[in-house]
This record gives C-alpha cells, structure tokens and sequence, in this order.
C-alpha cells in the first residue's frame, strides 16, 4: 500500500516537472481567450452609447494596474500555484458577472474584475516559469507561445457558442460556458502544477508600492519590455485591423492576416530560448525593430490580401522577439528575478493600455499615415534602447 502510494506519488511529481507548466499555459491561454472576441460586441448589442463602450474597454486597466502596481509584494511572496487558482476563480466570476450584466455599470464592473483576474494569472504564470525551470530565459518565450496556442483555439470557440442563439443570448451562453471552464481550469491547476512557495528572504505578502529601484540596465530592459506591448496592442490589434479596414479588406482576410501573423508570433516565441544563447537578445531585438520598420512601409502600401499576409508574416517576427526578449534582459539584469518579472508586469500593463489608445487617436487624427510614423517613431527609439551601451553583448548561459 505505502509503495503503491509513493510510486503514485512519484509519478505525479515527474509529471508535473515533465509537462506541468506546459499544460497549464494552453489551459490558461484557451479559458482566458475564449470570450474575447465577443465583450465589445456584447456591449454595444446591449445598448450602450459611444462614450460608455469606450470606457468599458479602458475600464480594465483598473483592475490591471492594481494588481500590477500594489500587489506585486504580494504576487512574489506567495505560493505561486495558489495564484493562479485564485486568479481563475476571479476570471470565472467576471465572466458569470458579464452573462447577469443588462446595463453599464455592472457591465463595466465585470470588466474591472476581469482585468483584476487577468493580472492576478499574468503575474502567477511568470513566477511558475521562474520557480519551475533551471533556464527561465528558454521557457518564458515558450510558455507565453504555449498561452498564444490555447488562446487561438479558446476564441473561435467562444465566437462560435456565441452564435447559437439569436441576440444576446447566444453571448451569454458563451459566458456561461467560459465561467464552467474557468473553475475547471483552476481545479486543474493544482492537480497539473507542484506547491510552488517564494523564497523565505523576500519575506511576508503586503501591499504597498513596488520596489523600483533597479540598476539602469534593467531600467532600459523594462523600457523594452512597454515597448513591445505597446507594440502588440497598438500595432497589431488595433493599428493592423483599422488600416485593413480603410484599405478594403474584408473581415475574414483581416482576420486570416492576424491568424498568420499569430502563428508566426507563435513559433518565434517557442524557439526564442535556443535563439538567445546564440545571438545576443538585445542585439536580436534590435533587427527585428529595423524589419518593423520595413513591416510598416508594407502594411501602409498594402492594397490585397497578398500584400497584408506579407505584412502579417513580417509583424510576427517582429512582436515575437519584441515580446520575448525584454523579459530574458530584465531577468538576466536584476539580482531578484521574482520582483523582476514583477516590475515586468507593470510596464507591460503600461504598454497595452497607451499602444491601442494612441494608436486609435493617431488613426482617427491622421489616418494611415499617422499609424505608420508615430508607429515607425516607436520602433527607432526601442532599437536606439536596445542598441544602448547598459545592454551590451549580455545573453543567457546554456548553464542557467
């Protein structure tokens, strides 16, 4: 009975360390991208007016930030397995709450705990790559391409369940639906990871303001690191999709150019761990920002569906590395990585919310142009930062 029970026990902690981690980013990637290609329909289906939809997509930032602003003496501090049930428990009420919601500010208040519960898994997902893995500079690319995967099978079918009943009650099953997987994905977490405690010197969780003081060159990696969010939720989900859309492209091909430009994000991000030991991810990140350039010039010119898959292709190497090397150059420049990855959190936060909304003023201000030269600005000053003298020839050990 006692070896039947130790063997059993064995057996599941080779699978954790083998599989664990893996399995709970494509969870996690397929629960948490399910409803949202459908929250910004679902609220303007409800009614609501200009103003109010724009503030329903802001609203989430609330919820980000205090999580990644005031808590991240609390993420770092506790175990790390235990973070993401909580977090996915947040998620599953935010969506039950967005299936009840029939006006705004309930409808808003979900978004607020659904920014929250995002933060809470974002923050939880770095410190299991951090604590479970010997070299977190070749699983912190994987895993986030491991969240992508589930997240491009976890949206089409969500969209679908939306569409099996007429109105809006074909979007509240989908959140119905999203609120199950969610306490199943949680549940799941604990079985799928190990007990995963921070580090008794960093002492007991609080609240209170991050620690910030961090030498220069991991100042300029966390400046990186906004940069390639801003990025992402400037260039290629918003910026991508408004220029397609005055240039004549369908819905389907905008959404056939961002498929591409995923899966190519994808794989870049998978292999980034073996790139990095071999060139130098400062010096990588500053070729892909110059193709960005080059991937903006094709995206302004772009007129058929040839030309914006060739853009696609272009932006996912482009956003893979922007996203995979900051947090490898803030992990690799700070004596603590769990308050690195933390401080990481909040430029990425910062990143999203200002890259779609300055987009979207420099798209409806200046049009396409505006898109391409404030984007193309961007680009030269990240490759000016990432060139810089602080990050130097610094890459990740085969050893780590």
């Amino acid at each position: 009975m006692t070896t039947q029970h130790t063997s059993h026990g064995s057996a599941l902690a080779r699978f954790r360390e083998s599989a664990g981690p893996e399995l709970t980013m494509v969870l996690v990637g397929f629960v948490m991208a399910m409803t949202a290609p459908i929250e910004l329909l679902y609220a303007i289906k409800l009614g609501l007016s200009p103003v109010l939809v724009t503030v329903f997509i802001v609203s989430s930032a609330a919820g980000l930030m205090l999580v990644d602003v005031l808590g991240t003496r609390v993420v770092t501090r506790i175990d790390a397995r235990s973070t993401a049930v909580v977090g996915m428990a947040f998620f599953a009420v935010s969506e039950a709450c967005y299936g009840l919601a029939d006006r705004a500010p309930a409808l808003i208040a979900a978004r607020v705990v659904q920014g929250l519960a995002s933060a809470v898994v974002a923050g939880a997902a770095l410190q299991v790559t951090i604590r479970m893995r010997a070299r977190p500079h070749r699983a912190l690319g994987s895993n986030a391409s491991l969240q992508m995967l589930g997240g491009s099978v976890g949206a089409p079918v969500g969209g679908i369940l939306a569409t099996q009943h007429a109105g809006v009650d074909g979007y509240r099953i989908a959140f119905a639906v999203c609120c199950g997987a969610g306490l199943a994905a949680g549940a799941l977490v604990i079985v799928l990871l190990p007990r995963l405690p921070a580090s008794h010197e960093v002492g007991g969780p609080r609240i209170g303001l991050p620690r910030l003081a961090v030498g220069r060159a991991a100042r300029v990696a966390l400046a990186l690191g906004l940069i390639g969010n801003y990025l992402r939720s400037g260039i290629e989900n918003t910026a991508f999709p408004l220029i397609g859309d005055a240039a004549g492209l369908t819905a389907a091909g905008i959404g056939i150019s961002l498929g591409v430009l995923s899966m190519v994000e994808i794989v870049v991000l998978g292999t980034s761990g073996p790139l990095f030991e071999k060139v130098p991810p400062a010096r990588a990140l500053v070729w892909a920002l110059g193709l960005g350039v080059i991937a903006l010039g094709t995206l302004a010119v772009a007129r058929s569906l040839g030309g914006f898959l060739a853009a696609a292709v272009l932006f996912g190497l482009v956003d893979g590395v922007a996203l995979a090397a900051p947090p490898v150059l803030v992990v690799a420049t700070s004596q603590d990585p769990s308050i690195a990855v933390a401080n990481y959190r909040i430029a990425c936060g910062v990143g999203s919310f200002s890259g779609s909304g300055s987009v979207n003023l420099l798209f409806g201000a200046l049009g396409t142009m505006g898109c391409v030269v404030g984007g193309g600005l961007v680009l030269l000053c990240a490759a000016v930062l990432a060139g810089s003298r602080f990050l130097g020839e610094m890459r990740p050990s085969r050893a780590q």
